[in-house]
């Protein structure tokens, strides 16, 4: 498992964290639409029928996920997908790997609509300035097109790196990973398919996160949109005597519900009160009446089987003396209190961690200068 060396991971029962994309956030449900995205060599370009295809060697590089599957491409007019199916009128973002060699000029990348294998149309969508391109490492390229409203059902994409600008025989530009999304921005790479519960992991790999109900924003980001977006985790995380929920946030407006337990355990904005945490054993309803602002905070509650204590950025927002247990066993719910979406958060709810004990303040507080920088605060 990945955890800061910083931060406290004794009894962490639930944790998923956006900033880390190795691990926990693989990125917005996708599907790449680029046949054999990953073989350049099978790029035939069928619609580009009297272009010379550009020469491949293919595996002889390592690519951006470390594996030899990098090609090198040589003289020729490019390199562009078969055919992929298309429907009019939908935007369609393109990315591709690109690292140069030896090339010396600009270039495009080429953008082609079909209409049963037979070209309909094609242009320059991308100027790629060749002094951008980093003969060290591989650079992204990205650009989003919206398909013509009728008379196509194909399209094609791909770098043309040999075409217009005299660039000499023998230059050559390393290619890797072309992705073709039904979508108006790109998501992070993948070679088929990510789904709604592949997208984002919880850190500790004991309960699957659907995120299949939140909105993203252009830059594949989750969002949640303060009307209908919520994420149910049904993992049966326990009855517990002891337990601290501990999140890093962005509020945009007031009214709403960050977490809570799917039966009664809740902390949430509501009516008069900036917010209002509720204990589902005996008594222990907290309230906090001074202005909470808008913005990035980090928030840790805890419960050790007799006091509730709230903090907001490491400074203590008072404590509630409680009693009881908190079940957890169907689950949790993040960002909003019910399943029909009521309460919800209007935001960005970036970590959620859960622990089946409380936290001493000064695991608050290391907890908390962990991940302070990142946010600001």
């Amino acid at each position: 498992m990945f955890f800061s060396p910083k931060t406290s991971a004794d009894g962490l029962v639930f944790n998923y964290d956006t900033g880390n994309t190795v691990r926990s956030y693989l990125g917005e449900p996708t599907s790449n639409l680029h046949p054999n995205s990953e073989d350049v060599s099978s790029w035939t370009g069928n619609l580009f029928g009297n272009w010379i295809q550009s020469a491949v060697t293919s595996n002889s590089v390592v690519a951006p996920d470390g594996t030899l599957t990098g090609d090198r491409v040589g003289d020729g007019y490019g390199r562009f997908n078969v055919s992929a199916t298309a429907t009019p009128s939908q935007a369609y973002t393109y990315s591709v790997y690109l690292k140069n060699v030896s090339l010396a000029n600009n270039f495009y990348i080429v953008y082609a609509w079909g209409l049963n294998g037979s070209l309909v149309s094609y242009g320059n969508a991308l100027l790629i300035n060749v002094g951008t391109l980093s003969t060290l490492e591989w650079t992204r390229f990205t650009f989003t097109l919206t398909a013509p409203s009728s008379g196509i059902n194909q399209m094609q994409f791909g770098p043309s790196p040999f075409t217009g600008y005299g660039n000499p025989s023998g230059q050559q530009i390393d290619v890797w990973g072309g992705m073709i999304e039904q979508k108006s921005h790109v998501t992070p790479y993948t070679a088929g398919t990510r789904s709604a519960t592949q997208g984002l992991k919880d850190l500790t790999a004991k309960s699957t996160i659907d995120i299949s109900t939140v909105s993203f924003d252009s830059n594949a980001q989750i969002t949640f949109d303060g009307t209908d977006d919520l994420i149910d985790v049904t993992t049966n995380l326990g009855t517990l005597s002891a337990y601290t929920f501990e999140y890093v946030s962005y509020s945009n407006s007031a009214g709403n519900m960050p977490l809570s337990s799917r039966t009664s355990t809740a902390f949430y904005k509501y009516g008069a009160y900036s917010w209002r945490y509720t204990h589902g054993g005996v008594g222990g309803e907290f309230y906090h009446t001074a202005g909470l602002d808008t913005g990035w905070a980090h928030w840790v509650i805890t419960y050790d089987g007799v006091t509730i204590k709230v903090y907001e950025n490491n400074i203590s927002k008072g404590t509630s003396a409680s009693s009881g247990t908190a079940d957890f066993t169907g689950g949790i719910r993040i960002g909003s209190w019910t399943s029909s979406a009521s309460y919800t958060w209007d935001g960005t709810i970036s970590i959620i961690k859960m622990y089946s004990r409380a936290l001493t303040t000064d695991e608050v507080a290391r907890n908390f200068n962990a991940v302070r920088g990142r946010y600001g605060i």
